[in-house]
């Protein structure tokens, strides 16, 4: 007598050469998906990465704009000759701004703008303190509050726009010190040692008092 087959009659199984192919194609869909998810989410990072410098360089601009538009002409005298108490080259700026008293305390303030070594390299750093004009200068390395405006900096450079003493027309100077008034505007370049960091654009700051204001 016959045995009667168990999946019945005309029905074939997967054979060994079907299952390979048909694990290969699972491992191919598999590896797409998750190169898929892979790439959106270093897209993600990417343009949260983007959003993060750009919001850093939004506040460093205007943080920026505030203090130095701010800038003072305090007068100092240098032996008999009178000069401005505004002290800057290439590598650093030394003022005195009035602040409003919002978000901190208002009045006037010694404010000096430089690179600064930290622990993650180079960086921006912007300090001041209340100063009720016994000082007459810019040395602020124990200000309470310093300001971290950008970091991993590489090269950075201050220039100057405005008349000088002896001249008769305004020009781009690399410094400006021992004046008898304040520059006209203040330029500020900067570039990071990552490559791949946002790009800072040239910082052009106007000071807030003209000529006839001084």
């Amino acid at each position: 007598m016959k045995r009667p087959d168990r999946f019945g009659a005309g029905q074939s199984g997967m054979t060994l050469v079907e299952l390979v192919v048909a694990l290969a194609l699972l491992g191919l869909i598999v590896g797409a998906l998750a190169a898929a998810i892979g790439a959106g989410v270093n897209a993600n990072a990417s343009v949260d990465a983007r959003a993060q410098g750009d919001e850093t360089l939004r506040v460093a601009h205007t943080t920026l704009r505030r203090y130095v538009g701010q800038a003072w002409p305090v007068k100092w005298r240098a032996g008999a000759r009178e000069q401005i108490g505004f002290v800057g080259d290439a590598q650093s700026l030394g003022f005195t701004a009035i602040m409003p008293p919002w978000p901190g305390s208002g009045g006037f303030y010694r404010v000096r703008v430089a690179l600064e070594e930290r622990a993650g390299g180079m960086a921006l750093v912007l300090r001041r303190a209340l100063t009720a004009g016994e000082r007459r200068d810019y040395d602020l390395a124990d200000a309470a509050d310093p300001t971290v405006l950008a970091e991993g900096v590489a090269a950075l450079r201050f220039s100057y726009f405005g008349r000088d003493d002896g001249a008769r027309e305004s020009a781009w100077r690399a410094d400006w010190r021992g004046q008898r008034h304040l520059p006209k505007l203040v330029r500020l370049d900067l570039q990071f040692r990552d490559p791949a960091a946002p790009a800072w654009p040239a910082l052009v700051i106007a000071l807030k008092l003209d000529e006839d204001q001084r």
